[in-house]
Formats: structure tokens, sequence, C-alpha cells
């Protein structure tokens, strides 16, 4: 059996006024605020992709992880500030 689709001016209209109505959801409690990321491709040639992806697999971690590790050393051995001091938050 078909359902009768609903009209564009019942959406418009909003929710109907009376017991019929559902209340709104109490507000959630606010999250705490994120750290900004910025997106990066990065562009592998495809036996060191397939590497990396055998060895995320074989220790059970994900890419990103491996990737954001070899950043952190990159940092350190340069002797810029690693991952955790780049990320930490600042203490109240």
């Amino acid at each position: 059996m078909s359902r009768k689709r609903t009209s564009l001016d019942a959406i418009l209209q909003g929710p109907p006024a009376g017991p019929a109505a559902t209340p709104a959801p109490p507000p959630a409690a606010a999250a705490p605020p994120r750290r900004a990321v910025r997106q990066q491709t990065v562009y592998l040639p495809e036996p060191v992709h397939d590497q990396l992806r055998k060895l995320a697999f074989d220790e059970r971690v994900k890419m990103h992880g491996l990737l954001m590790e070899g950043l952190d050393r990159v940092f350190r051995d340069r002797g810029l500030p690693g991952l955790a001091e780049l990320t930490a938050t600042p203490e109240d």
C-alpha cells in the first residue's frame, strides 16, 4: 500500500497546533568546543599506499594514525614542537 505524500504547503505551514503536536525536544547539553582541523590531500605512490595500508591492517590501527606519527617524528627531528604540544588544550 502506498502512503499519501506530504504536500509542500503542509511542510511550510509547520506542525499542527493543539494536542496532536509533538513537544520540542529538550535542548541538548552543550558539547565541548572542538579543535579546528584542516583537510589535507596527500598523494602517495601506489606501492607506498599499499605498504601503509598493510601496516595499518597488521597493527590494527588507522592509516591516519600512522601518518600523524610520522609527522610527529618529522617535527621533533627538526627541533619543532610535536603533535602533543601543538594540540594541547590550555589549562584554566
